[in-house]
């Protein structure tokens, strides 16, 4: 695996470990918790810290272990009451040549799992550093009735060989639609580490 680095700020973008001990994850959350009450400029409640950590132990574990994801990013503008906002990327080695039908199949969900009530918009997405690209949202109801939306960028790497998928879902539409501008400049600024 090759390592995906960002140009975005780092006062509003956070690296989320997934491969370290507990003792190691439990540092960082500490560390995220103090960030997220400086980024909101107060003192995060104790509920707020619990309601966190929680969802964040919650998200590595299933990034880490379900998912199988390379790594993991935290968008920290979200209210502090608000879940966190996790993004995941995952790379496919590519040894097939680049086609939009190939890109789709990344961005897109499985119509075989999709229902009729899902909506899904692709668009084409340009990065700086991978080229073009496609952007998929796709909005569903989840299992106790709440609107859930999904953002995914894919792209194909032919200079290392890789397809890279960059994805994170909300359950509030709300705050995911205000959050847009910035999601859409974070996925613009991730390149690979050509030193990995």
């Amino acid at each position: 695996m090759m390592i995906v680095e960002t140009d975005a700020d780092p006062a509003l973008w956070f690296h989320m470990p997934l491969s370290v001990t507990k003792s190691e994850f439990a540092q960082w959350l500490d560390l995220q918790l103090d960030a997220s009450a400086l980024l909101h400029r107060r003192k995060l409640t104790w509920r707020e810290k619990r309601q966190m950590k929680k969802f964040l132990e919650g998200s590595a574990a299933m990034l880490r272990d379900r998912v199988e994801a390379d790594q993991a990013f935290i968008f920290g503008p979200m209210p502090p009451q608000a879940a966190p906002l996790v993004f995941f990327t995952k790379q496919f080695v590519c040894d097939e040549e680049h086609s939009p039908l190939h890109l789709s199949m990344l961005a897109e969900p499985d119509p075989t799992g999709a229902i009729a009530s899902d909506r899904v918009e692709t668009v084409p997405f340009v990065s700086p550093h991978f080229g073009e690209g496609l952007r998929c949202l796709r909005s569903w109801t989840g299992p106790d009735g709440a609107l859930m939306l999904s953002v995914t960028y894919a792209w194909n790497d032919p200079a290392h060989n890789i397809d890279l998928v960059l994805k994170g879902h909300y359950d509030d539409p709300a705050l995911l639609e205000v959050s847009f501008d910035a999601i859409d400049a974070f996925a613009r600024s991730i390149r690979i580490n050509k030193q990995a």
